[in-house]
């Protein structure tokens, strides 16, 4: 039987000191290789655990362009039980008939493939996007039946069903980002291509952000730590006073996370490394919390070890969160209904208000800037400057 291993190919180093990423597909000894169109250094692949570090994009490329060489593979096997020649099964994994690739054959493949990096959250996105999308068009079918038309008549029928605009647009971007990688991965043909000329639409939307006197209102708030709302409490002040922290990441937060007096983390959704220095008042509300293996113990200790789990978790402790926040939002007189999502966008507002640069705020927020000069300057100086401008945040709201 055949096995399929990424592999880095030493042998021939190139100009740039990098060597050709390869699946090495082997039978006993033998072997063939198939280029997976990376190259890499030494010290930017992990042999052992075949992934490349430090690079999400990449991985989810070749897990998923290695789970289709797997498929291949299997039906190969099913109708070649003789020895194996091994330039045959190259052919075989290399010329794919296109007319077989199904959709949601597919589809189901990258949510597997992202399962298995670890990024269950993407996972799960994909995968609602999927069964959504699956109940209002035919998704067994090849990617080359796909036709502008069908797309057109997806949407109008995720319409039909109440749906927002931007709500459509988050199952569209899936649907298209599943055509990209088919094309990408020469199972589906670029002429066919369904999203050529389909744009997909997005609604302006109104942002949900409270004034510096609502959210003065909110942290003056005198709680019992009995009341059922206090550690929700707790966590609306930590979202606004570490930079808009998506809560996510908050509650995953463990004491690694702190050195010389800052909490210093990566982003799960987008890898991007954040530093931000503990104020005494960060520390007072981090002291309210009996951490265990997380800095704030809201989280189980028996699920960190599953993505899965964690994940599952995880929307059940912000379901609880948002809805304690509102009723906190109620007391307080707020003029919206309050959530985690209110508090790290008021954050921007609020920075804005007391005359921050929009630059300076996207840099706290993580966002792109605006402008490249200010992005190179931030570059050199972003935590000095952005500890003194969260500081007379917070200090504008305690």
């Amino acid at each position: 039987m055949a096995t399929i291993h990424l592999v880095l190919d030493t042998r021939r180093a190139r100009k740039d000191k990098t060597f050709n990423l390869v699946f090495r597909v082997s039978s006993g000894t033998r072997y063939v290789d198939i280029s997976s169109g990376y190259t890499f250094t030494k010290k930017q692949f992990n042999p052992k655990k075949g992934v490349v570090l430090e690079d999400d994009e990449a991985n989810e490329q070749l897990e998923s362009l290695k789970a289709h060489y797997n498929n291949r593979l299997r039906e190969f096997s099913i109708t070649n039980n003789q020895e194996v020649n091994l330039k045959d099964l190259k052919q075989f994994l290399l010329n794919k008939n296109t007319c077989e690739s199904i959709v949601s054959t597919f589809w189901d493949e990258h949510i597997h493939s992202l399962k298995e990096l670890g990024r269950v959250g993407s996972a799960d996105s994909y995968k609602t996007s999927l069964s959504i999308i699956g109940k209002e068009m035919n998704l067994n079918v090849s990617f080359n039946n796909l036709s502008h038309k069908d797309i057109t008549i997806l949407e109008a029928k995720l319409y039909k069903r109440g749906m927002t605009t931007n709500g459509i647009a988050v199952y569209m971007r899936s649907f298209r980002a599943i055509c990209n990688k088919a094309v990408l991965h020469d199972i589906a043909k670029i002429e066919n291509y369904p999203f050529r000329k389909f744009k997909i639409k997005k609604a302006k939307t109104v942002p949900r952000v409270i004034t510096i006197t609502e959210v003065q209102s909110f942290f003056k708030v005198s709680l019992s730590e009995n009341d059922l709302c206090y550690k929700s409490w707790l966590i609306g002040k930590l979202i606004f006073m570490l930079r808009g922290i998506n809560l996510r990441d908050l509650v995953l937060l463990t004491e690694d996370n702190i050195k010389n007096g800052r909490i210093i983390y990566k982003r799960i959704k987008t890898g991007k490394i954040y530093s931000i220095k503990i104020t005494t008042e960060i520390k007072n509300v981090l002291d309210q919390f009996e951490s265990k293996k997380t800095l704030l113990g809201i989280m189980d200790d028996s699920v960190l070890s599953c993505p899965e789990a964690t994940l599952k978790q995880y929307k059940l402790r912000r379901s609880v969160v948002n809805n304690q926040l509102k009723k906190l939002g109620k007391m307080t007189e707020s003029s919206i209904a309050l959530s985690t999502y209110v508090f790290r966008y008021t954050y921007a507002n609020v920075a804005k208000q007391l005359g921050f640069s929009k630059d300076l705020i996207a840099e706290a927020l993580g966002h792109e800037y605006s402008s490249t000069i200010t992005g190179i300057y931030l570059e050199h100086f972003d935590l000095e400057i952005l500890d003194k401008m969260n500081n007379v945040v917070i200090q504008k709201v305690n």
